[in-house]
């Protein structure tokens, strides 16, 4: 009886006898009945109250019941609207009924359980709409969401890509802040002897009691500390420059013209915080004068993932395992780079190497492992640099990859320059 009670009924009638008798038969069935005595009062008290449903005489003087209907229709069209009328002209129906009334009903009523259920069965219709209605924007508002999780993974798409770059970029600040950190904190102490030793000589200075040989000492000194704070400081320079240009290689796709040996060095410096612990080594038989027109982030990225790749899967339980890179012309081409890539790791098994470059394939799932930076390697290799990347495993004794690249590499299209943005880097 709760729900009933909350339902308003709005009775517009010019007969007072009709309004009370209609009022006071729903009362009794606990609906909230609100009557008006003409169509205008009807449609004040239709927008204060915002009734359940209306009942509206068709015949009354100024303002009839088909136009209260219109009016009632425009402003909610979802309200039932029950037309009451004493006289049966099939015309009136239809008016009515195509104005947008619920039902039609002749006075004077006979029998008030035929009100009755016209109210229930408008009141049910009017609930179904509204639930449609609901379910409706429901299911745009579902529709919406999933229109917008497609968005959202096209976006995060691209912000796996970034976050990973990020990740390289984060090794890169480690590679900085262990190797800057021995050439400044040199200098730092350097500083610190320097403002001691000139503090003593000043007290010597103001006191008068500055001697010929304490100025020698200091000098002396200031000499050997101060070429110290030169030489340091000239590296951590060198470092800071080199870290740099990596950590703008790895976040443009810039083309331009480096030695290959340099770059190798500094790339590998940045990635030593992956490797520093685990006791292994990485040497390197390269020519000083290989110079190349290419990506340097690409190079960046392969060799970042041969490493860590190295790292995670060829040295897992094995301590001082060595890496060896060994960088040559092609034997068959001047214009060729080779790369030989090996480690004395665990190995693999020929089905291994038959898989290595497959995305998602890792021999380590469920223990961080993604089973793309093989993958990625090889998209880079042959569609960002144009060469060619070949695997030989022996278990339990080495691992080694092959790569040929041109030494100039032309201007990738935008497809293939996505390729090298993809960053597989574990610290």
């Amino acid at each position: 009886m709760n729900k009933i009670k909350t339902i308003k009924i709005l009775v517009i009638d010019d007969e007072p006898y009709i309004r009370e008798s209609i009022k006071g038969f729903l009362e009794d069935y606990s609906y909230r009945v609100i009557d008006a005595e003409n169509g205008q009062k009807g449609l004040e008290y239709f927008e204060q109250e915002s009734p359940d449903l209306v009942f509206c005489d068709l015949r009354m003087p100024r303002m009839d019941g088909l136009e209260v209907l219109s009016k009632i229709v425009k402003i909610s069209p979802d309200t039932p609207v029950i037309i009451i009328s004493g006289v049966g002209n099939i015309a009136d129906t239809v008016e009515a009924l195509r104005l947008g009334a619920w039902d039609y009903i002749i006075k004077p009523l006979q029998d008030m359980t035929v009100l009755l259920h016209s109210i229930e069965k408008s009141l049910e219709r009017a609930a179904l709409i509204k639930e449609k209605e609901i379910y409706r924007k429901d299911l745009e508002a579902l529709n919406a969401r999933l229109l917008n999780s497609l968005d959202n993974l096209e976006k995060t798409k691209d912000k796996l890509v970034q976050s990973e770059k990020m990740a390289a970029l984060g090794g890169l600040v480690a590679g900085v802040a262990h190797e800057i950190n021995t050439p400044v904190g040199i200098a730092i102490t350097a500083a610190s002897f320097i403002k001691d030793k000139t503090s003593n000589v000043q007290e010597l200075y103001t006191a008068g009691n500055l001697k010929k040989s304490d100025l020698e000492s200091y000098l002396k000194n200031m000499g050997e500390v101060s070429n110290s704070i030169f030489i340091n400081m000239e590296r951590a320079a060198s470092l800071i420059k080199s870290f740099k240009q990596i950590a703008v290689d790895q976040s443009v796709e810039n083309k331009r013209r480096f030695n290959f040996k340099r770059y190798l060095q500094d790339v590998l410096i940045s990635l030593k915080p992956a490797y520093r612990n685990t006791g292994c080594t990485v040497n390197i038989d390269c020519a000083d004068d290989i110079e190349i027109l290419s990506y340097p982030g690409a190079y960046s990225q392969i060799i970042s993932n041969l490493v860590i790749n190295s790292v995670v899967h060829g040295f897992p339980n094995k301590k001082n395992g060595e890496i060896s890179f060994a960088i040559s012309m092609s034997e068959l081409s001047n214009e060729e780079l080779t790369i030989r890539y090996k480690d004395n790791g665990e190995g693999m098994t020929q089905e291994q190497v038959s898989k290595v470059f497959e995305p998602f394939y890792t021999t380590m799932r469920g223990q961080g492992g993604t089973g793309l930076g093989m993958s990625i390697v090889y998209n880079i290799v042959t569609q960002t640099l144009g060469g060619t990347i070949e695997c030989r495993s022996m278990p339990g004794v080495e691992t080694e990859f092959l790569i040929t690249v041109p030494l100039v590499v032309p201007d990738a299209d935008s497809a293939h320059s996505k390729a090298f943005l993809k960053i597989n880097y574990h610290v």
